[in-house]
């Protein structure tokens, strides 16, 4: 047998492994499934998925907060992309006091959570999906500044998984 074979049987091996191990709660193990959910995004931009990889390398390394942070700028980043482009008309209408030429404008000059609300208010995002992207955000923000808040890895997982799944929903055509 050559070493190419054998290769293939020890990925497939240290693959199955990881796959008995996330079953788990406390496994690291669990991380190498979000890798998964990474690939997905291939043909998005090289920044998106550049985001995700980082926000899985620091769940691997138990930098947790730093995971979720990196995760909700992968997702912000979409998110706030296919606002503008979908709605920029419908957002410059109803805040005529917001000045921007460009998304990036956008995301400089106004808070998130502005812009989070602003989606609700042209349709962007419902209600519920609202309460859902503030709770998120909030989240972002206790990791992102000084606080006592410690996430778990089943809570850091938990959340790059959702900020994934969430942005793959706003890329499909």
């Amino acid at each position: 047998m050559d070493i190419g074979n054998w290769v293939l049987k020890a990925k497939k091996a240290e693959r199955n492994a990881h796959e008995i191990l996330a079953r788990h709660e406390t496994s690291p193990s669990r991380i190498v499934l979000l890798e998964d959910l990474v690939k997905l995004l291939s043909g998005t931009p090289v920044d998106v998925q550049d985001y995700f990889k980082e926000s899985v390398t620091c769940l691997e390394q138990e930098l947790f907060r730093a995971a979720i942070v990196m995760s909700w700028a992968g997702h912000f980043h979409v998110y706030s992309e296919v606002l503008f482009a979908e709605r920029e008309a419908d957002i410059k209408s109803l805040r005529p006091k917001w000045k921007f030429s460009d998304v990036n404008e956008l995301k400089e000059n106004y808070p998130e959570a502005q812009i989070i609300d602003v989606a609700k208010d042209v349709t962007f995002t419902s209600k519920a999906k609202l309460r859902i992207l503030q709770g998120q955000l909030s989240t972002r923000n206790q990791c992102a500044h000084p606080t006592l808040y410690r996430p778990s890895l089943n809570s850091a997982i938990g959340y790059v998984d959702e900020m994934i799944r969430q942005t793959i929903d706003y890329l499909k055509p």
